[in-house]
């Protein structure tokens, strides 16, 4: 039946109505308000043809009914730094944080979010936090690619060392570590 009124619903997109596809994709989210997909596909449509505050009254409503679904706490978040509105952006993840306090993406999320909007001292502690909760290989390359950024080689150094202890076979730090050593001019280093 989902799979029906979601063909239903992009057919009447195709023709052009788009109060029609509105209005299965809102049938189709009350009968299953915890399938994601659902949400994104109306989701979609709101971007495609609805207001910003549509689009973001859908998504809020989304993670009520499936706070476990990451990629909407991330597709809200992302909308309101598209927009604009970094604040709202981290007020968001700082939610998601709450609903899915090890999700890997959301703290990667809140990290990019900082880190793209000058706010290094911010990126910094998100990841050290991450870390501290048991961060997997990307959290450790993400930390020392902000140092490297911020031209601090001592800590990126140390980033390296400690993330290649706890994963020798992420060879993504084994070349980072290779750019650093070459940076500083240690060619047989690297």
């Amino acid at each position: 039946m989902k799979a029906t009124w979601v063909a239903d619903a992009e057919e009447c997109m195709k023709r052009g109505s788009i109060e029609t596809a509105r209005a299965i994709y809102g049938c189709a989210i009350a009968a299953f308000k915890s399938k994601k997909s659902v949400w994104l596909k109306a989701a979609q449509l709101e971007k495609s043809h609805g207001t910003c505050e549509s689009l973001d009254a859908l998504l809020r409503k989304a993670v009520t009914y499936t706070p476990q679904a990451e990629v909407l706490w991330l597709r809200g978040a992302k909308e309101k730094w598209l927009a604009g509105d970094v604040p709202a952006a981290r007020h968001i993840l700082l939610e998601a944080y709450a609903a899915i306090p090890k999700s890997e993406e959301i703290w990667l999320a809140a990290f990019k979010l900082e880190f793209e909007n000058n706010e290094p001292e911010r990126a910094r502690m998100l990841l050290a936090k991450a870390r501290e909760r048991g961060g997997t290989e990307r959290v450790w390359m993400k930390s020392a690619i902000v140092e490297r950024e911020l031209v601090n080689s001592s800590e990126e150094r140390r980033l390296l060392d400690e993330g290649l202890k706890l994963f020798p076979s992420f060879f993504k730090l084994w070349l980072m570590l290779g750019q650093l050593e070459e940076r500083l001019g240690n060619l047989p280093q690297a």
